[in-house]
């Protein structure tokens, strides 16, 4: 059963189409941070990634330092990484630039995605530890699949839903 429906028997999709199209999802986790990755997508990159990321975690817990929180903005557009009391945006990753997006296979709070840079062309992965994390890449990929340029196709999923 696809983790982006309800445990239900009906199989309602947690997030609404007009939610969906009209507004963000957000989500409130842990920022592990960023790092720069070779590749654009595949699952060994994402946990060499969640990896280095964790051990940088770590030492920083050791020398007192706390993880930020951050605010994730879901949309069509793509992911705003905000600073949750002040709303300020830090990362801004446009749903054209993401070509990975996954949870972590031995720990289902860690999730991931990576975005080529605007500015310096480079791959980056950014890591987020939640609670809820089990629902950020249903809803991203979602994104992904019913994206065209500025639309979303939501009469194509709401046909999926009723078929399933």
């Amino acid at each position: 059963m696809n983790r982006a429906f309800s445990r239900k028997k009906d199989k309602t999709w947690m997030h609404t189409p007009e939610a969906l199209s009209k507004h963000y999802i957000p989500y409130n986790a842990k920022f592990l941070g960023s790092t720069e990755v070779e590749q654009p997508k595949g699952t060994e990159v994402v946990r060499d990634a969640v990896r280095k990321l964790k051990f940088a975690r770590h030492i920083k817990k050791s020398e007192g330092q706390k993880i930020p929180k951050v605010e994730l903005q879901i949309s069509i557009y793509g992911v705003k990484i905000l600073e949750p009391k002040t709303k300020e945006v830090q990362h801004n990753c446009q749903l054209h630039r993401i070509s990975f997006c996954a949870d972590d296979k031995t720990d289902k709070r860690i999730f991931t995605f990576i975005c080529k840079d605007s500015e310096s062309n480079k791959h980056l992965c950014y890591v987020f530890d939640s609670e809820k994390c089990v629902s950020m890449p249903d809803v991203l990929g979602w994104f992904f699949l019913f994206y065209k340029p500025g639309i979303v196709l939501f009469p194509a999923l709401v046909k999926y839903l009723e078929m399933n």
